[in-house]
């Protein structure tokens, strides 16, 4: 692909047609959309950094066609907010069983796991992995979860992640329509 940005991790011609055929992304949220941090003041109120570029991005994701969700383990108001906002199809926040929750997804959106895929970034989110088709990991993932990942972002969570896997997949999709 001679038009690939030097910012985003390549991917081989058969990856992007895999990419192509994606009915659904769904993404963790601590260490994905965030860095992490979680700050908490004296009084024990909680603040969260979400990049509006990320959101940008989903809603590309959206405009294509894209179901686009997420699957956290952390119960907070604030990333619950956050994902309302951007009109996340799925977003379900204290999630303890995050395999659980995909194959309820799925299910009642009857879709096939080879076109659904997961980012995620720690251990917890290995078992996300193991019901989907695609998985895909910020740059700053847990080693478990990096060698598990079909694909790799150059950017880390909380600082481009979301945004580079939409606009690979995004490229894949209108590449995939021009091409046909």
């Amino acid at each position: 692909m001679t038009d690939w940005p030097s910012e985003w991790t390549s991917i081989s011609q058969e990856f992007s047609q895999r990419l192509s055929k994606l009915k659904m992304v769904i993404f963790d949220v601590d260490g994905v959309f965030t860095d992490g941090t979680i700050l908490r003041d004296e009084l024990g109120n909680e603040q969260r950094r979400f990049s509006v570029l990320d959101g940008h991005g989903i809603s590309r994701l959206r405009d294509l066609g894209i179901f686009v969700g997420v699957v956290s383990r952390e119960p907070s108001e604030i990333t619950k907010s956050r994902m309302e906002k951007l009109k996340m199809d799925e977003i379900h926040i204290g999630s303890r069983d995050k395999s659980k929750t995909l194959k309820e997804i799925l299910n009642r959106r009857k879709l096939d796991s080879n076109f659904v895929a997961f980012m995620g970034d720690d251990i917890p989110d290995l078992a996300a992995f193991s019901e989907v088709g695609i998985k895909l990991a910020p740059a700053n993932a847990q080693p478990q979860i990096r060698n598990q990942a079909d694909w790799i972002s150059k950017a880390s969570g909380g600082n481009g992640a979301v945004r580079e896997a939409c606009e690979v997949i995004i490229y894949s999709i209108e590449n995939s329509r021009q091409s046909d």
